[in-house]
Order: structure tokens, then sequence, then C-alpha cells
């Protein structure tokens, strides 16, 4: 099972077949044929392609989330 963490589109390229995403952490270029997303967009990512669009509400909600489950499992290594 894959699981996609939010991200935020700050480029796009070839006429915006390609967005580049940032994630906080790293940056990567992905397929945006379907989704036609923009520049300041945030969306989810499946193998390489924006799947969804998503506004920043659900975007930060989505983090939040990803945040505390990466905190607890943290606090659960042996």
């Amino acid at each position: 099972m894959c699981l996609a963490i939010p991200g935020k589109v700050v480029e796009l390229k070839e006429n915006g077949k390609i967005a580049v995403i940032d994630y906080g952490f790293e940056r990567r270029d992905v397929d945006n044929s379907f989704a036609k997303a923009n520049a300041g967009d945030w969306v989810l990512v499946q193998f390489r392609m924006v799947i969804k669009k998503l506004d920043e509400k659900e975007a930060k909600k989505m983090l939040a989330a990803w945040k505390s489950t990466a905190r607890q499992g943290d606090s659960e290594k042996i």
C-alpha cells in the first residue's frame, strides 16, 4: 500500500505537463497532465503523478496528522 503526503506545486515545466512538488524535505518532478495543478496548489501524488488537488486547509490538516504519527512512531522505538 502506498500513502500520499501533501505537497505544494512550486514550479511548472513543459507547458504545465510537469509539476515540481515541494514536500518540505525534498522536491520532485511529477506528471501533471491529469490534474492540471497550478503553481501554489496543494496536491497528492501517487506513482509520480498528481492525482488530486487539495485546498490549503485540507493539506495542512493532513500534514499535521502525518507529523503526529511520526512523533508517535519515534516514541515507540526501542
